[in-house]
């Protein structure tokens, strides 16, 4: 699907983004590994380099605009263009409203939405200079519908949804695309500790419709094929990767069917 591209990854070093330069790169991609741990990014490069194709590592804190110029700027210089961007990097700090630090709220909003506003700037203006390229932001179904307790984590989310619309709008008749994935539930570095308590672990998939939670290269399908010609009429989409999460609300709602009898709700 992507034979011959060149494509940049932030949060390449782990999870979600080290599955899509994986993914990426088994498509037949040119992968640049951008991330603020070059010890994890190392690895992603290997694996990338182990399906044939070319990899560089880019060490950069995606909240600085230097940093996100020079991203675009060694890509070019590694690669001779850029046809793709997909923005992966996040942190989590949870947290209850009234208690939450400014340093922990600004840290989200500056890595998850003012850092994919950078990067997306950075790439897309080599992007649009060619008249081609594709940008997909990795959101959550978090920005979708609250996220209790999650800090900023939610509004970040779902300022990134809206930010890759008006991207994908702002930019779409330029030849360059913009959309968002919305992953549900998944297992990845960041999650991890939690799935290691089995009944947390069991309650999450049970809420799923598909009865599991996802993997991060279930994400990484998604973040390729908005990537590639296959896509070449999306922009300014978003598409939940949840296995039906987001949509299974009222299937978790006590109530009674058209009969008038209780109906019950089995979780196995």
């Amino acid at each position: 699907m992507l034979d011959g591209k060149k494509v940049i990854v932030t949060g390449g070093g782990s999870g979600i983004g080290r599955a899509t330069c994986v993914l990426a790169a088994a498509e037949g991609a040119d992968v640049a590994v951008a991330d603020i741990n070059p010890g994890t990014a190392a690895e992603t490069v290997s694996m990338v380099e182990k399906q044939g194709v070319k990899a560089i590592l880019i060490e950069m804190d995606t909240s600085k605009k230097a940093d996100a110029e020079r991203m675009a700027a060694e890509a070019v210089d590694a690669f001779g263009t850029i046809d793709g961007l997909v923005c992966c990097a996040i942190k989590l700090v949870p947290g209850k409203l009234e208690d939450l630090p400014e340093a922990d709220w600004d840290m989200v909003m500056d890595i998850g939405l003012k850092g994919y506003f950078l990067c997306a700037q950075a790439a897309g203006r080599v992007m649009l200079a060619k008249g081609s390229g594709a940008i997909v932001f990795v959101s959550s179904i978090g920005g979708m519908q609250t996220y209790p307790l999650a800090g900023a984590y939610s509004i970040c989310k779902s300022g990134a949804i809206m930010l890759s619309k008006l991207f994908g709008v702002e930019w779409g008749g330029r030849g360059v695309r913009a959309n968002t994935v919305s992953p549900g539930q998944v297992r990845t570095p960041m999650t991890e500790a939690m799935f290691q308590d089995p009944e947390i672990a069991a309650g999450r998939a049970a809420v799923v419709p598909m009865g599991r939670v996802a993997t991060p290269e279930d994400i990484a399908e998604g973040c390729v094929f908005l990537l590639s010609e296959r896509a070449r009429y999306i922009t300014a989409a978003n598409l939940p990767i949840d296995g039906g999460q987001v949509e299974s609300k009222m299937i978790h709602t006590p109530g009674r069917n058209w009969g008038g009898r209780k109906i019950e709700y089995r979780t196995d």
